[in-house]
């Protein structure tokens, strides 16, 4: 075997304990951001008068969610959180227009999706 060869076996081991710690970290992390945007919906339905701003840290987070677990390879995670960031925008778009997200939100389904999201949290994590 060439020395080349040991070398780029060297470099892809060394980079999936990398990938492998970074992924473990990621797991670690999910729970929280899970917990989090579960808190900004239920904060959204609890106050009117700041339905707009938690509801806009609860899009955040989905989206985030969205691009991250896809980036890890979590691609059940990253496709339900995707489905939230996608109805959360539209929402969110609306009520720009509107100026009024209360009628607009459709809690059932906001539910769902929360759950959906918290549901696909890959096994391995907290």
């Amino acid at each position: 075997m060439s020395s080349e060869s040991n070398d780029s076996q060297e470099y892809d081991a060394a980079l999936d304990e990398v990938l492998k710690s970074l992924r473990g970290d990621y797991l670690k992390e999910l729970p929280e951001r899970i917990a989090e945007m579960k808190n900004f919906v239920q904060r959204a339905k609890d106050s009117q008068e700041k339905q707009l701003e938690w509801l806009s840290e609860a899009h955040i987070i989905a989206h985030r969610l969205a691009g991250t677990a896809g980036s890890y390879g979590f691609s059940e995670l990253s496709q339900t959180a995707a489905e939230m960031d996608q109805y959360l925008k539209k929402t969110l778009r609306s009520d720009v227009e509107s100026g009024s997200v209360a009628n607009r939100v459709n809690w059932q389904l906001l539910d769902r999706l929360v759950e959906a999201v918290a549901g696909s949290v890959p096994a391995g994590a907290p």
